[in-house]
């Protein structure tokens, strides 16, 4: 039975499995069970699934029973359909080894089943910290109570849809079978062929990594990630589905296959395939077919390649998942150990998460070399190299190092992301690139290079609509397509915000100056009106002194307005999450306003400088 195990979820509730994005298609990892019993050895903070089909060997009643630490849930159908299953059995908190009698809803009701006939099943496990483990027992007719074995379990099905291979096509399948799952660190099946439940020569593996659905034979032709080729096709080149540029150039894979560029290296967008001066992003960008060197890029002045910055870019938010950007700021290097204290003013010594971003450009004069990159961190890490996650570990911990070696060309670049998460206690996040030709740690200032968050540019790597520097000033990622996606409570995309000139955070404006300035906020009226005055301000990011104010310690906004200069005598309260109050039915005449800033402590602003309306 495939074991299915998603690692560095806090808690000890099923729930906080099941709720994450990445269950039930996406695990981190999976191994096999031969009987239904998880003896542990995993560690903390992980969860897990199985599912498959239970064939009892002749008719009569039977009953289950579950152990687990922590919360445990065994659900079973009437029949071989998922739909119909239901907990029949569960652990609600924790037991000790194949006790099966610490809880009443240990034991399930009696089922009456039919021999040979299977029956679908799932086992959801949650573990905390402390003891690890899960068992399913069963008794019946000539079954005392005992663990369910391999005799009498089933996975999801294994596809006849290999029958008439050539041994040339079943070479070629087993070799990206195993190349597939070593670099996703699944355990190794010599089964062959692999299973593919639903018969659409795509195995089973491959399409729970890629976010497909293993019992959907449809979605073998469709494109989900819209780079122009189909699931089938990706498998076939060994791209990835749901990534529309595996290897995070900045060109679609679909637009590299078309081109004869590789879409699994990500070097070749730096490079000239016509010799026309122009390199194969920038023809990509400009729409200009790349082969063809009487075809080039109209010259629009420059701006379409983003001005550099030495070293890395951090993004800073508040929260253990980036949950709240905060800033961003240059760092020559991540070399950083806080120790019990904060990186950067808005931030707290506890629970917060960085994202740096980066292009690693080889030093080496010729050939190829390998280069180690090691993370050390306290607590959770990841490194992705090209949109490819190449070290995962996000869980807590005390300072651990991690390494990936990688080959590269000389002068080959390659898109760096280092993800990072402090919990509590100790902050520690080291990065270091160690040449393993002679064992010299690489100078990062050197060899790494961002898009600059300061500077103007139209380039666009990952393709989403969104100039490269901007994403880096407003937290987002730009090697990833994150144009869809929504960080604020309006619904509004990263990519409308951009084209709306709002942080995609906060929806301030962002041609109104957000980053700076006092606890006074500015307020804008607009055009003379009859009787009707709507005021904008724009909330402010620092107090007075200095120091940082946060959007969550704003409480709301008090607005004295009145017909007399300097002696505004009348109020409007206005909730923190609003920037804007319009006033109805005003008399004719000047209106002046100015507004204040009260934060969570009941401390006010001074009023804002007054700005004055004519109604008319």
């Amino acid at each position: 039975m495939q074991f299915r195990i998603w690692t560095g979820i806090t808690g000890s509730d099923v729930s906080d499995l099941t709720s994450i994005d990445a269950y039930p298609d996406n695990p981190n990892t999976t191994k096999e069970l031969t009987s239904l019993d998880n003896p542990g050895g995993l560690g903390n903070y992980y969860g897990s699934l199985v599912r498959g089909y239970i064939e009892p060997p002749t008719n009569g009643e039977y009953t289950f029973y579950v152990s687990g630490d922590d919360e445990t849930q065994f659900w079973f159908s009437t029949n071989e359909s998922p739909s119909n299953a239901e907990i029949i059995a569960s652990v609600p908190n924790y037991t000790t080894p194949y006790n099966y009698t610490k809880y009443s809803s240990q034991t399930s009701g009696t089922q009456v089943l039919e021999g040979g006939k299977r029956y679908y099943f799932e086992i959801r496990h949650k573990q905390g910290s402390g003891g690890e483990h899960f068992a399913v027992a069963w008794s019946g007719p000539g079954i005392s109570q005992e663990v369910i074995s391999g005799d009498y379990l089933y996975s999801e099905g294994q596809s006849g849809n290999y029958e008439n291979q050539s041994s040339a096509e079943a070479y070629t399948l087993g070799y990206r079978v195993g190349y597939f799952d070593s670099t996703q660190g699944l355990s190794f099946n010599p089964e062959f062929p692999p299973l593919d439940n639903d018969s659409d020569g795509l195995y089973d593996n491959w399409e729970t990594v890629n976010g497909l659905d293993p019992s959907n034979s449809n979605d073998a032709d469709t494109d989900p990630d819209g780079d122009f080729l189909t699931a089938a096709d990706e498998f076939l080149i060994g791209t990835k589905e749901n990534n529309a540029d595996t290897d995070g150039d900045g060109i679609p894979d679909g637009q590299e296959f078309a081109y004869n560029l590789d879409p699994l290296n990500g070097s070749d967008a730096g490079r000239d395939a016509d010799g026309d001066g122009y390199t194969n992003l920038q023809e990509y960008q400009a729409g200009t077919d790349p082969n063809n060197s009487d075809d080039v890029p109209e010259d629009t002045g420059g701006g379409s390649t983003a001005p550099t910055t030495s070293g890395f870019v951090g993004q800073y938010f508040t929260g253990m998942a980036f949950d709240d950007f905060v800033a961003t700021r240059q760092d020559a290097t991540v070399d950083f150990d806080w120790g019990s204290g904060s990186p950067m003013s808005g931030i707290g010594n506890d629970g917060f998460s960085v994202r740096w971003t980066g292009i690693f450009t080889a030093p080496h004069s010729s050939g190829s070399r390998d280069y180690e990159f090691n993370l050390s961190t306290d607590d959770g890490t990841r490194l992705y190299i090209n949109g490819e996650r190449v070290i995962n570990d996000w869980s807590n911990h005390a300072t651990e190092t991690f390494s990936y070696t990688r080959s590269m060309q000389a002068g080959e670049s390659a898109n760096i992301n280092i993800e990072y998460y402090e919990n509590s206690g100790d902050a520690v996040a080291q990065f270091a690139i160690v040449d393993q030709s002679n064992g010299n740690t690489v100078a990062q200032e050197s060899t790494i290079t961002a898009p600059d968050p300061d500077a103007s540019s139209t380039q666009d790597s990952d393709s989403d609509g969104i100039p490269d520097t901007w994403e880096l000033s407003y937290g987002l990622n730009p090697w990833i397509n994150d144009a869809s996606q929504v960080n604020n409570s309006s619904s509004v995309t990263n990519l409308d915000a951009y084209q709306s000139d709002l942080d995609p955070w906060t929806l301030e404006s962002t041609s109104a100056g957000t980053g700076g300035g006092s606890t006074e906020p500015e307020p804008t009226p607009p055009p003379t009106t009859t009787g009707n005055v709507t005021l904008s301000w724009t909330a402010p990011s620092t107090r007075l002194d200095g120091s940082s104010i946060a959007l969550s310690e704003i409480d709301h906004y008090i607005i004295n307005y009145g017909q007399e200069s300097g002696n505004l005598g009348q109020t409007q309260e206005v909730d923190a999450g609003t920037t804007n109050y319009t006033f109805d039915g005003l008399s004719s005449g000047t209106w002046y306003f100015t507004v204040q800033t009260v934060d969570s402590n009941g401390l006010i602003s001074p009023p804002s400088d007054e700005v004055s309306q004519e109604v008319q």
